[in-house]
């Protein structure tokens, strides 16, 4: 597979010296899940059919997975919306800053947060404000497009989506 690099998807996303680590596999990003005592992924709408299958595949594993945006009709259509949760980007970034906020469950916060689809300028400033204000998190991109403000990120793959997909899909083997 090419090697992805590791260059902000906008090049206007320059946020200093403390830039994502680039993840050309998969693996890594399993074992983080598993690690994870409250691991969560959030989904934007910015999803392809195919990124949409790999989503509900995350859903069928326990991970618990939150809409943003208008995704969540994507899993009404698909009659799961009941195993999934819904909530606006911006007000669940806020929720997440708070070390006390119950989650969703009322268990607490989540330790390992994963983003894929939302909007690039909404998820950039999402994790920005992650990376700086919630140390209690560790947060993941695992989009098509390289997050300069998550702790870890996959390269610019949005030309490449069947490599993409294999990322996704050694991420789903590995759980």
């Amino acid at each position: 597979m090419p090697k992805a690099f590791e260059q902000p998807f906008d090049a206007a996303n320059i946020p200093g010296p403390k830039m994502a680590t680039l993840l050309e596999k998969g693996k890594p990003v399993a074992n983080m899940i598993k690690k994870a005592k409250r691991p969560l992924l959030i989904v934007g709408p910015d999803i392809t059919d195919a990124m949409f299958e790999r989503v509900l595949k995350f859903v069928d594993k326990g991970v618990t997975v939150v809409a943003t945006g208008n995704a969540i009709t994507r899993f009404i259509d698909a009659g799961v919306d009941g195993k999934v949760k819904y909530a606006v980007l911006h007000e669940l970034t806020q929720f997440l800053l708070d070390p006390d906020w119950p989650g969703f469950d009322g268990e607490g916060n989540y330790d390992l947060v994963l983003m894929l689809g939302s909007i690039y300028y909404h998820g950039s400033q999402m994790l920005a404000a992650l990376k700086n204000f919630a140390p209690h998190i560790r947060a993941i991109a695992i989009d098509r497009y390289y997050h300069p403000n998550a702790a870890m990120s996959f390269g610019n793959l949005w030309r490449r989506e069947d490599d993409y997909l294999k990322l996704l899909d050694e991420i789903l083997t590995e759980l």
